[in-house]
């Protein structure tokens, strides 16, 4: 059933898990937003003397080829159509978790990356382009909200379950997030190890907590989660950790993939209960002669079809 409703399971005890935990995590990116930004816009400094905007698109464009950060591919996409011949550049470097630089055939040195690194204020969310350590350039980023993102939240949460962001990115970004989806706790700027920190304390606060994460970073939370989903289009790494995989990627199917493990859990309680009244009744009665051995065997057989008549209904 969870199969058909977009939803694989690789752990079948996961189930439980689902139906027990009072307490969701989500990664932001690649799970409650889609994993490539668009460009919102492009801020031309005034020292950016003698470029204009489509230069300098063009340009950033040039340099963000070189790397598959997904802030440079939507650099490169956003000036595909610029005019201006690719520059030929020598010495390129990407440095990770700070951006690309290289050098001109003019012989200055090009940096696309962050602000602390490219040589602006520190806490600018935004990519600057800066040349000889001039700032000439800010680019600004939009992120796109999954499609039922903010809808599969609030189902959650009316659930009376807990909702907690975990996210590697900006506080800004991260809280700016959480405020459009309703979301009150959030960790930002988080590492791995600080992941999984949070994961560990919320655990000991809440009990079983389900992780729903995509990408590579989000393989040790997946693995020390309760259950774990991972989003279908996300890393292997991360898909092969997760007990589950969110085959639509659809938000949506995580809430009713929930409600099918409620109703499976308490289908299971039910035949447990009815095994339980059958055993408590006819035993006894077998027992000291009162229920022949054609009722008894024909009683045992009856209770085995009200069992697996009542679970076929979750497959209903």
């Amino acid at each position: 059933g969870m199969a058909r409703q977009g939803v694989l399971l690789q752990r079948l005890d996961a189930i439980e898990v689902l139906a027990r935990a009072r307490h969701v995590v989500f990664d932001k990116t690649g799970t409650l937003t889609e994993d490539r930004p668009t460009l919102a816009g492009v801020r031309v400094r005034a020292a950016a003397r003698g470029w204009d905007e489509a230069a300098l698109r063009a340009q950033a464009a040039a340099l963000a080829a070189w790397s598959q950060h997904p802030l440079s591919r939507a650099i490169v996409a956003a000036g595909a159509a610029a005019p201006s011949p690719a520059p030929a550049w020598r010495e390129v470097q990407e440095h990770p978790g700070a951006g690309v630089e290289a050098v001109d055939t003019q012989g200055r040195r090009w940096r696309l990356g962050s602000a602390a690194w490219a040589g602006g204020e520190a806490g600018d969310d935004a990519v600057l382009l800066a040349c000889d350590g001039t700032v000439l350039a800010a680019f600004d980023f939009e992120e796109t909200l999954r499609a039922g993102a903010a809808e599969a939240v609030a189902q959650l949460q009316a659930q009376g379950v807990q909702v907690t962001l975990l996210s590697g990115d900006r506080a800004s970004r991260a809280q700016a997030l959480a405020t459009r989806l309703g979301i009150a706790r959030v960790h930002a700027q988080a590492t791995p190890e600080d992941k999984l920190a949070v994961l560990k304390a919320l655990q000991a606060e809440a009990g079983p907590v389900v992780m729903v994460g995509d990408g590579i970073n989000d393989a040790p939370v997946l693995a020390r989660a309760d259950a774990s989903l991972a989003m279908g289009q996300g890393a292997l790494v991360a898909r092969a950790q997760a007990d589950a995989v969110v085959t639509s990627s659809r938000l949506a199917d995580l809430v009713l993939a929930r409600g099918r493990a409620l109703r499976a859990v308490a289908l299971v309680r039910q035949n447990m209960l009815l095994s339980a009244a059958y055993n408590a009744t006819c035993i006894p009665l077998a027992l000291v002669g009162w229920l022949p051995p054609w009722a008894a065997g024909l009683g045992m057989a009856a209770s085995s079809v009200v069992v697996i008549l009542n679970a076929q209904r979750a497959a209903r």
